[in-house]
């Protein structure tokens, strides 16, 4: 019978099921990985435990400072386990410093660009509409709430 930690440590190693993709941002490149299914579900729970609580009270300015805020975060979140190596995947802490040092290197419209990547590659968006074709998969040219 085969060891588990072997067995995690070559699916772990390789990635190999995992899509990648080279990010290019000013002349700088770093390759980003699709995120693992435990992963996708690591950062689900991180991106609701991290919603704002709008209550209807809150001052505009201070909303959108804490929409900028969570935007930031959780991009630099899905760069962190995009790039982030097996051995440090496992702690928390770890994820957190990486997840901060990204955010005091990347610029924001950088971190809005890669995790969209990173989002692209792991299936978390919905399809591009095909020319022609409004977001909400009906055809342009023929939609009624136009005339």
């Amino acid at each position: 019978m085969q060891q588990p930690a072997i067995l995690a440590g070559f699916l772990l190693g390789a990635w190999m099921f995992l899509k990648k993709e080279k990010f290019t941002h000013c002349e700088h490149s770093v390759e980003l990985r699709e995120l693992s299914a435990l992963q996708r579900i690591e950062y689900m729970e991180y991106a609701a435990a991290n919603q704002i609580n709008d209550d209807g009270e809150i001052e505009p300015m201070k909303y959108i400072s804490a929409l900028n805020r969570m935007d930031i975060k959780l991009n630099a979140m899905l760069v962190a386990m995009a790039t982030v190596s097996p051995e440090k995947m496992e702690d928390p802490t770890e994820m957190q410093v990486l997840q901060h040092s990204i955010m005091r290197a990347w610029p924001s419209d950088a971190l809005g660009k890669a995790g969209k990547l990173v989002m692209a590659l792991s299936g978390m968006l919905p399809p591009e509409p095909a020319p022609g074709e409004s977001p909400d998969g009906t055809l342009g040219e023929h939609d009624a709430g136009k005339f």
